[in-house]
């Protein structure tokens, strides 16, 4: 199993965002320490944690990454590498400032930029016109920027929800398919807590042609590392639910592998554990799981200071069972640490939680989960 840590470079997010040599050289020999072999890393959110030269790609903040012209991305994978530990780099590829790309984002985020203000983002369909070639074109560059990495990531998250583009194309699929036409299945759709099967398909249709076209872009550049893709579950009072139609996955990209997560031990627990490692692995999946790690994001409509439904330590404990149990292929634990206030991880939160600061946190982690390596020092 490989094992390790998953965060984001990304501006407002926390995480590794104001990392530097010394911040990221510590965190490798933290790992290396304890046997971990794995490093995901996220490089494009809402916003953006490398230089890139892309059109739509605006960099609002600097950060080390970014001033360093990616060089201490590079220096990162070097070290990650010296020490045995595999580099695998993330993207959201949907986000983007809608006076530079145009069009009719599904919705909109909003992100506090310091010295920015408040700053807003579309969220585009998977289906959108012009999102998959830019998808593509996002990865073909990061293989180009970053070689020697191990790996790639796509993340799409809210790009399955209906959209008034969708509906032709989704009844042209269904026609082809035998399917029922929109008027005549349930709604709303959103495949992670509602079950309405053809629209699941039809999103996972819409997905696949995109990764392949991904795919397609990346080896056409030379790249040989393996690819994966994010498959977002989510819950309710009283289910569960997974994006993705696994078994199309399977089908039609046999060589990638899923990444699920799950970051509240209290609802649902086993449960979830079943639909993101067992089902996953039941279709012919790899599987990489991602639990909370130093992560002290709540979810939405949370009250501002409110205290996290399972406290870290607990949390930890919990998911070190829970992945022994169900065994994944990898595990990224969201959150290593970090040196600022963001929307994923916030320092100042950690030290409400009595850590002294970010890698404290983080070496706590280690410390309680170190059974699943059994080298830990």
């Amino acid at each position: 199993m490989e094992h390790g840590f998953w965060d984001y470079t990304c501006q407002c997010t926390g995480g590794m965002e104001f990392f530097d040599e010394e911040d990221y050289t510590l965190l490798l020999d933290d790992m290396a320490s304890c046997g971990m072999d794995s490093l995901a890393i996220a490089v494009r959110w809402h916003t953006i944690g490398y230089r890139s030269r892309l059109p739509h790609m605006r960099q609002l903040v600097p950060n080390p990454v970014i001033d360093s012209d990616n060089e201490l991305l590079r220096f990162v994978v070097a070290q990650a590498h010296s020490r045995g530990v595999k580099v695998r780099l993330s993207a959201y590829v949907l986000a983007f400032d809608p006076e530079t790309f145009g069009g009719n984002p599904c919705r909109f985020s909003t992100v506090d930029v310091p010295g920015f203000g408040t700053r807003r983002m579309g969220v585009y369909d998977v289906d959108h016109p012009g999102v998959a070639e830019n998808a593509a074109a996002i990865f073909a560059e990061l293989v180009e920027l970053f070689p020697g990495i191990d790996g790639l990531v796509v993340e799409v998250e809210d790009g399955d929800l209906e959209t008034p583009g969708r509906v032709a194309l989704y009844n042209q699929w269904a026609e082809q398919n035998g399917r029922r036409p929109i008027d005549e299945i349930g709604r709303p759709f959103n495949p992670r807590v509602f079950d309405v099967q053809e629209w699941r398909d039809y999103a996972t249709h819409s997905r696949l042609k995109m990764m392949k076209l991904i795919e397609r872009s990346v080896r056409a550049a030379g790249f040989g590392g393996d690819l994966g893709m994010i498959c977002e579950t989510g819950a309710t009072n009283y289910s569960i639910g997974q994006a993705v139609n696994l078994r199309h996955y399977k089908q039609a990209l046999p060589d990638w592998f899923a990444v699920t997560y799950e970051y509240d031990k209290s609802w649902h627990r086993y449960a979830m554990m079943d639909a993101c490692i067992a089902q996953p692995q039941r279709e012919g999946l790899r599987v990489y799981y991602l639990p909370r790690g130093v992560m002290t994001w709540l979810p939405a409509g949370s009250k501002p200071r409110s205290k996290l439904p399972v406290p870290l330590e607990e949390s930890w404990k919990a998911d070190a069972d829970d992945i022994q149990l169900f065994k994944p292929d990898g595990v990224w634990w969201f959150g290593c640490g970090t040196r600022s206030d963001g929307v994923h991880v916030s320092e100042s939160r950690l030290r409400e939680m009595g850590f002294t600061d970010g890698a404290a946190a983080r070496r706590k982690l280690i410390q309680i989960v170190r059974r699943l390596t059994g080298d830990c020092q």
